[in-house]
């Protein structure tokens, strides 16, 4: 079983390796890429919704967005039916970053794509949804003492 771990810190290695490049690519932060990534373009999420996606403590999620509208990357809007709630949204500058992103994403999966035949990657997506679920689970099941320690909160 260790072969399968290490094939995960290996796997794992080579994602941040590549979202560092990305990273420098566009000229921001890793925190600034994962939170970037965790908003869609025309999309309206809560700060509690954003915390949330990026396991993060509502505090330490309040600083990156402090950062991110600093920035320009993110605006805060006043929800219509309630004044006390503030929804998130990507600026205009804040899309171009996430389309600038999602490109370097695409080369990155196209180039890993032109080294395999069609049902190796057919084979390689089934694996990693299998993974995916069991990570869901994961998640769902962290009040069992037995789960499986993938990620920290």
């Amino acid at each position: 079983m260790k072969e399968l771990y290490d094939f995960i810190l290996k796997l794992k290695d080579f994602c941040i390796c590549n979202e560092t490049k990305i990273s420098n690519i566009c000229n921001i932060s890793m925190a600034e890429l994962k939170s970037i990534n965790a908003i869609n373009c025309n999309e309206e999420i809560t700060c509690t919704e954003f915390s949330e996606r990026l396991s993060l403590s509502p505090s330490r999620g309040s600083r990156i967005i402090d950062n991110l509208v600093k920035k320009g990357f993110l605006i805060r809007k006043v929800k219509d039916c309630d004044r006390r709630s503030i929804l998130l949204c990507l600026t205009e500058k804040g899309r171009r970053i996430k389309d600038e992103i999602n490109q370097e994403q695409k080369i990155f999966e196209d180039e890993i794509n032109s080294n395999l035949s069609t049902q190796e990657i057919i084979s390689l997506k089934k694996g990693l949804k299998i993974f995916d679920k069991i990570l869901e689970n994961n998640k769902k099941g962290e009040k069992n003492d037995r789960k499986i320690h993938i990620g920290c909160k």
